[in-house]
């Protein structure tokens, strides 16, 4: 099954091409704030170059966030668009399951993390359990934790509390040391490498590079498995309403209204954001 991956979560996107045995090319890059303008162009040059047309392609996959909510939007919206015009199937994988499945080969938990603005992260925990099938080792990611929206401090304070209920083992006071891997900041690495108190790793920047193969591979267990999702009820993954505000720019041409109360303008920026 020929999989086109999607992932456009942050200013960091990655697409790939690839079936069940083979990767046929895939592209990563720094796209800041061009979602909109470059992904279906590299889409495009992508299939091309593996010596392929779109229809070709079996199936679409799509990472769904957390992460900008302008750069989810993109790839949601494109891969959702993909499926319904090619008549393909579509999942949707979480961006934190994402991060985490690329440190697959770690015995240990994992917490993936983004940053989220407003000095809190995205996060969640997992565990890898290792099958075989045929002689061929299978990594298969169970998720430890909710979809979490913290700040590191009380993130940290979260995972203490439960590490031990997740991964302990009866007789042994020693828990292995939780790895972190994911976007932050210095600032919130130095927080969370404080309060764990020695109890963690990080994974560096450069090896936390979120590969859309890496999706894809996520993508074709829940395909073989038949879960997919619908294109028309497919949404963004937001643990938290984007930030609406009225224009300045647009005021002159609504007319001179009296100014809204405070109450008024939050009630009609949770509304709009419900609408997204």
């Amino acid at each position: 099954m020929l999989l086109l991956a999607l992932d456009t979560s942050t200013r960091q996107a990655s697409i790939a091409l690839s079936d069940e045995h083979t990767l046929y090319g895939e592209y990563t890059w720094q796209v800041g704030n061009n979602h909109s303008v470059e992904l279906l162009s590299r889409v495009q040059r992508l299939v091309a170059e593996c010596g392929n047309t779109m229809q070709d392609v079996d199936g679409i996959a799509v990472a769904t966030g957390p992460g900008s909510f302008n750069g989810v939007r993109v790839a949601v919206a494109t891969a959702k668009a993909l499926a319904f015009a090619l008549q393909r199937p579509l999942v949707g994988m979480s961006t934190l399951d994402v991060i985490a499945a690329q440190q697959r080969q770690w015995r240990g938990p994992v917490c993936s993390v983004l940053e989220a603005g407003r000095s809190d992260l995205y996060a969640a925990c997992y565990v890898f359990d290792e099958v075989s099938r045929d002689g061929e080792i299978v990594y298969q990611l169970r998720q430890l934790s909710d979809y979490l929206l913290l700040n590191p401090s009380r993130l940290a304070s979260y995972l203490e509390e439960n590490l031990n209920l997740w991964v302990g083992v009866p007789g042994e006071y020693q828990l292995p040391p939780l790895l972190f891997c994911g976007e932050l900041s210095e600032a919130s690495r130095q927080a969370l490498y404080i309060q764990m108190r020695g109890k963690s790793l990080f994974v560096s920047d450069a090896h936390a590079v979120r590969h859309a193969s890496v999706l894809a591979l996520l993508a074709l267990q829940r395909l073989h498995d038949d879960r997919v999702d619908d294109p028309m009820l497919l949404e963004p993954m937001y643990l938290r309403r984007p930030s609406i505000t009225a224009s300045t720019r647009k005021q002159p041409l609504l007319g001179n209204k009296p100014p809204r109360s405070a109450d008024q303008s939050k009630t009609e920026r949770e509304q709009g954001a419900l609408r997204h």
